[in-house]
């Protein structure tokens, strides 16, 4: 027995040598994927930074062509955000809560704006006004006020499409999050659901919330596709942040296109930590 044992033990030993090879060479494959896939992002992104340098940079983004773009991005973003928000917390809490009939339709209905590319929910919006004024006579949108194609409300509405489904995405994970037996408790007690839903799960939500607002923000911020096609993009007029960086490399003014895309790239950056700060998930 002991000579079979001896006999067995060095092909054992060697057929593990193998074994612990791989198991020391897998941590390292994935550690160098990792370190190069971040080194990789971190360059293309730090290429804004580089390309005019930090004192051009400011210098660019204190003219006044580019002061009005960011504070046109500023209140459309904010207005954007709080439609989304307002109508996001009810229909998230409803899927999360509730779960209506029909609630996978609903979903999938909810993420399309999502998916889809985003100039097509930009022609979609360009064609139900088309469609509207049809239907009502040409002339009679206009003539009520709410012909919002290629105007600054546009903007809003063409970020609050994207803007709001997001946001309905981001805040369900949130109540899904918020403990069921809490609210039956309050309910137990003799709350009403309102009463339960304004007093014990907006509270309990409350991080997830403010994380989603920001998210939704930045989301709406940078949105493109869909201004372009539906507010059009004029100097002046709906030159929010990305239609500003469209037209000035469309125009070979390339350092003040980088230097806004480098001030999204700031952007984005605080809405991350803000959002790490308050303990949000990326859901999308």
């Amino acid at each position: 027995m002991t000579a079979v044992l001896s006999a067995a033990g060095p092909s054992t030993g060697a057929a593990a040598a193998p074994a612990r090879r791989a198991s020391r060479l897998f941590p390292a494959v994935l550690a160098a994927v990792l370190v190069l896939l971040a080194g990789f992002i971190g360059l293309f992104l730090l290429a804004n930074f580089l390309y005019a340098g930090p004192h051009r940079m400011l210098d660019l983004l204190g003219e006044a062509e580019a002061r009005r773009s960011i504070l046109l991005s500023l209140w459309t973003s904010a207005l954007a955000t709080a439609l989304a928000m307002l109508a996001g917390v009810p229909a998230a809490y409803a899927l999360s809560r509730r779960r209506p009939r029909g609630a996978a339709a609903l979903d999938i209905l909810l993420d399309l704006p999502i998916v889809l590319p985003p100039l097509v929910a930009g022609f979609s919006l360009l064609l139900l006004f088309a469609l509207a004024d049809r239907w009502l006579g040409r002339g009679t949108l206009g003539a009520a006020g709410l012909d919002l194609r290629f105007t600054r409300a546009g903007i809003v509405l063409a970020q609050f499409v994207i803007a709001a489904p997001f946001a309905v995405r981001v805040l369900r994970a949130t109540f899904d999050d918020v403990p069921r037996r809490l609210e039956l408790m309050s309910r137990s007690l003799g709350r009403s659901e309102a009463s339960t839903f304004l007093r014990v799960s907006l509270p309990l939500a409350r991080n997830g919330l403010v994380a989603g607002t920001v998210l939704v923000w930045a989301r709406a911020i940078a949105e493109f596709g869909p201004i372009l096609v539906f507010a059009g993009a004029v100097r002046g007029k709906t030159d929010v942040l990305p239609i500003s960086i469209f037209l000035s490399f469309s125009n070979g003014e390339i350092e003040r296109g980088v230097a806004l895309s480098a001030l999204l790239v700031l952007v984005g950056v605080a809405a991350l930590a803000l959002i790490r700060r308050f303990g949000g998930r990326l859901v999308v």
